[in-house]
């Protein structure tokens, strides 16, 4: 089998969230997709990523690795080379008639937990938001972190952000959990001030709370509080997770589906499993992604969770749902059910990625 023809496509959702699409495509008929993000502009990296995977018609897509290799010799991004990974085992699976999973080794669960990222500039729209998702079948919520302007914090400032977490709570019930998204916003101190006022609310873990800084910075984070604590999102190379890891500055792994695709995630996995820390990879794509994220989390023996974006808006609902060829991304009383058509399990309708394309 070879690579026949390689389509890319930026799509914008109506609510606002762009990606890239990879297409691969055998002689065979068979196709596998991809994603990544759509960053700076939908037709600056459609045009990077022309160039990036240009080399790829005629080649096996069964030699994953080395084309990996090339491409990242040629000086490819690296959310070119993830894209290009999740395809390339989209098609290969397809063509052992199998769930990617499956082609992986095989399931370690029957289901895979979903997580809610919730959207919102006020607690009256997070609020909003948490139970319209709720009442779709999330029970993990990702909350975004309100940041004040200026440098300093006073106390209203970290009072505010535990009433806030008590009201969704309250709102949403106990059987719920949470996740406070920060963004990379905060110093070192302004985290540990958080997690002391959220440690007996337990949380699923304090997502980014600081940029890229040396491990011994972040890890005074994690030692310093009981709250979990997630880093990795932006990291683009699994050396700096094992940077994390060594010096015991992470609770929560989160590579990013767009920047590593499926099997680098599995090699992060790895990695984190010899720590015993669980792996929640960040997504905040399209459903390709979503889909990609339900296989690794059921391939993986340490997967904790699978990152979703949930939009209130029946137009991106309805736009993604059209992607995905009916799929809706809808979990069942906070879980995601395994996929198991061939590949990644879903039926791309590529009439609706050329409606939503943007540039191409």
């Amino acid at each position: 089998m070879k690579i026949s023809k390689v389509e890319i496509r930026a799509i914008g959702e109506p609510g606002g969230a762009e990606y890239v699409v990879v297409k691969l495509s055998s002689a065979e008929g068979l196709s596998g997709y991809g994603e990544a993000p759509a960053t700076p502009s939908p037709q600056i990296s459609v045009d990077r990523m022309k160039q990036d995977l240009a080399r790829l018609p005629g080649r096996d897509p069964a030699q994953a690795l080395r084309l990996d290799r090339d491409l990242r010799e040629a000086g490819a991004s690296p959310a070119a080379r993830a894209s290009v990974n999740t395809a390339l085992l989209d098609l290969l699976a397809k063509s052992a008639k199998a769930p990617l999973y499956e082609y992986l080794g095989g399931p370690t669960r029957n289901k895979a937990r979903a997580m809610a990222r919730i959207r919102g500039n006020s607690a009256a729209k997070i609020r909003q938001a948490v139970l319209s998702a709720k009442a779709r079948g999330h029970r993990a919520f990702s909350v975004p972190l309100a940041m004040p302007g200026g440098m300093e914090r006073d106390r209203s400032f970290y009072t505010n952000i535990r009433a806030l977490m008590d009201e969704l709570r309250a709102a949403a019930g106990e059987e719920c959990d949470f996740v406070l998204d920060c963004g990379a916003r905060l110093t070192p101190g302004e985290a540990l001030s958080i997690g002391d006022r959220m440690e007996d609310f337990h949380l699923l873990w304090l997502d980014e709370p600081c940029g890229d800084m040396n491990a011994a910075s972040l890890a005074s984070i994690s030692r310093g509080t009981s709250t979990p604590v997630g880093f990795g999102r932006a990291f683009t190379e699994n050396s700096r997770f094992q940077d994390l890891l060594r010096e015991d500055a992470i609770d929560v792994l989160r590579p990013s589906i767009a920047l590593h695709g499926v099997t680098a995630i599995r090699k992060a996995a790895a990695l984190a499993e010899t720590y015993y820390v669980a792996v929640a990879p960040y997504h905040r794509g399209g459903p390709i992604g979503t889909a990609a994220g339900i296989h690794i989390a059921a391939s993986l023996p340490n997967s904790f969770i699978q990152e979703t974006p949930y939009f209130t808006g029946e137009a991106t609902r309805k736009a993604r749902r059209e992607i995905a060829g009916g799929w809706d991304e809808t979990p069942i009383d906070g879980f995601f059910p395994l996929l198991e058509g061939p590949g990644l399990g879903i039926a791309i309708n590529d009439q609706a990625l050329a409606r939503y394309a943007v540039a191409q």
